[in-house]
């Protein structure tokens, strides 16, 4: 392995030259990034003209070339490698994808808590309170091999979102959850969510109840129709927004559906009672029958309990018959098992389900302002899996990679296609792309002993760890008075996205590489070291180094200002011992992730 060197005052000051003379070359508007309308929000501005239902083109099943393979990796993993580009090639999408669907998951986040964390003690580095559910996410993320399936939990996560400011340490067992839903169906996901613990406790309905006149708690029953299933407003199958005879948006759902609804989700509580019914985990995050360890309750599926709701009540044009009162505890229990599966069951069948849930899942993935063709095809394999299941999450993410507006060369150059690349993900792909560690495996988080790195990692995107459920940034977001909105487009991201946390981002690639590593403790510590090892046969040649970072980063862009800026700066560095030929790498990767085409993920 390479060792790491620092960034040389020489290296900065040719990248603070590039920024400056470039005139009309790509890297020039880069601190503008997050100024008003933003350099990448604006390069996302052309009026929709994505491809029609009718001019769907064939996709071949392997890439036409090692960029459309980094360009397909970089939205299914959390970063392309030269050797993943490589089986991609040979392999073709279908099998890649097939593949990651076989492998089973060799880590959980349960299990690194407990078993992996301690033995990388972060007081290592002179900082005892680091982050360690964080630490849990980016070590798996950087380099476990079920890729696609973590990053499918990514996206439930900020759309199934429960947060740490609530719920704390918690927040590993529902980082779990996302994980183990993410192959298996909608439905499964409901029944995984509602009966979470982590989530009655997120959004307040363990111990629900309508006991001696109380009217229960309504947060779950709004939010898991509103932000869940069905969304806001009634729509079609394309996606598209409904209208009355007026020209008036629907509405899907009304306060008395909330208020009927809230009664199913009561009788919900831990396992130390109930009825019993479900799993739970070792310490280690294995799955176990139900147990009565009452130090694993947290780890165990939530009993329904004898004061689940008596009274009938209905939501959406469903009715939830009445129990006796005088009916056994028992008897209590089944019946609201029974009418819980209900609510799910009309939940997941609703016409606006595939829809909803589906353009939800393309703007995590590909792109952030879909065409309604492509969300109706997504729609369809989420209706039918080609095999009569509803709601299956591999056919939904399949349809979602392979679709010809996610493949196709001819749409990724249109100005509307594509997504603003969130924080979180530019740190994981340079954890990945340059083998980030601690020595022991594990790619720690860092903490508030770095202010940048702190500003960065946790107060935009802080891994499970949204301000509040409707996830860091709303999926319609757009600035108001910003062109995306005049284009009747959105840009999410965006959302999070200034003049101060663009000036972040700048400050921590630069300390970052500088360093050598990222993360930074009491005593400015290097807790994750960085190998260079993936550009180490390029660093020579400023051409090939230029290509294979732009292959890496920004597969998809257009590279012709930046690839000639890149040389140059590469250039300026001699590339003959090896801490200069570190310093090419540095300030390559450096110039790259500060650029519109590569915060513009293709």
């Amino acid at each position: 392995m390479i060792n790491h060197k620092r960034l040389t005052l020489g290296a900065l000051m040719a990248a603070t030259a590039l920024t400056a003379s470039c005139g009309s070359g790509s890297v020039a508007p880069v601190l503008d990034a997050g100024l008003g309308a933003s350099t990448a929000a604006q390069s996302l501005m052309a009026a929709p003209s994505a491809l029609s239902a009718t001019q769907v083109p064939v996709i071949a099943d392997k890439p036409s070339s090692r960029v459309e393979a980094a360009r397909f990796l970089n939205q299914a993993t959390f970063g392309a490698t030269s050797a993943e580009v490589d089986r991609l090639m040979s392999m073709g999408y279908s099998a890649w994808i097939d593949e990651q669907f076989a492998l089973p998951r060799q880590q959980t986040f349960s299990k690194w808590m407990q078993v992996d964390g301690p033995r990388s003690n972060p007081v290592d580095f002179g900082d005892q309170n680091s982050d360690r559910e964080s630490t849990a996410w980016y070590t798996l993320a950087k380099g476990q091999p079920d890729q696609l399936r973590l990053r499918t939990a990514w996206a439930f996560s900020q759309i199934f979102v429960v947060s740490r400011m609530k719920v704390g340490s918690n927040i590993v067992l529902w980082m779990d959850t996302t994980a183990d839903g993410a192959f298996g169906t909608y439905r499964e996901m409901l029944q995984r969510m509602t009966f979470s613990p982590v989530m009655g406790q997120f959004l307040d309905y363990l111990q629900n109840t309508d006991s001696n006149g109380r009217v229960p708690d309504q947060n779950y029953a709004r939010e898991i129709m509103q932000l869940f299933s069905i969304g806001l407003w009634q729509l079609n199958p394309d996606g598209t927004t409904k209208l009355d005879a007026s020209g008036m948006k629907i509405p899907t759902y009304s306060q008395a559906d909330v208020t009927g609804l809230s009664y199913v989700f009561t009788g919900l509580n831990l396992q130390s009672g109930g009825d019993r019914v479900g799993t739970c985990r070792d310490d280690a995050g294995r799955l176990l029958p139900a147990t009565t360890d009452t130090n694993r309750l947290w780890r165990c599926e939530l009993s329904v309990w004898p004061y689940a709701s008596a009274r009938q009540h209905s939501f959406l044009g469903v009715t939830i018959p009445a129990v006796s009162t005088a009916s056994s505890a028992a008897t209590r229990q089944a019946n609201g098992r029974r009418n819980i599966g209900i609510a799910l069951d009309t939940l997941a069948n609703h016409q606006n389900t595939a829809p909803f849930i589906s353009k939800l899942m393309i703007q995590r993935f590909t792109t952030s302002n879909p065409s309604p063709a492509y969300v109706a095809r997504v729609a369809a394999a989420f209706n039918d899996n080609g095999r009569g299941v509803r709601g299956d999450f591999k056919a939904v993410v399949k349809q979602i990679l392979l679709d010809p507006e996610a493949r196709s060369p001819d749409v990724q150059t249109l100005n509307e296609f594509g997504k603003v690349r969130e924080p979180i993900l530019a740190i994981a792909q340079l954890n990945r792309v340059l083998n980030a560690s601690d020595g022991k495996g594990n790619v720690w988080a860092g903490s508030s002993g770095c202010r940048v790195y702190f500003n960065v990692v946790s107060e935009l995107e802080r891994p499970y760890n949204s301000a509040t459920v409707f996830n860091f940034y709303r999926p319609t977001f757009a600035s108001p008075s910003g062109k995306v909105a005049a284009q009747n487009m959105v840009a999410p991201e965006m959302q999070i996205t200034d003049t101060s946390t663009t000036l972040d981002w700048s400050r921590f690639l630069q300390q970052t590489l500088q360093r050598g590593g990222t993360g930074c403790g009491r005593g400015a510590k290097i807790q994750n070291s960085f190998a260079y090892d993936e550009f180490w046969a390029e660093s020579t040649n400023a051409e090939q180094l230029a290509d294979k970072v732009l292959l890496l980063l920004a597969p998809g862009a257009n590279w012709s200002d930046l690839r000639p800026a890149l040389i140059r700066s590469i250039n300026s560095i001699p590339g003959a011992t090896q801490a200069n030929r570190i310093d090419r790498i540095k300030i390559a990767i450096m110039l790259t992730m500060l650029t519109p085409e590569y915060r513009v993920q293709r």
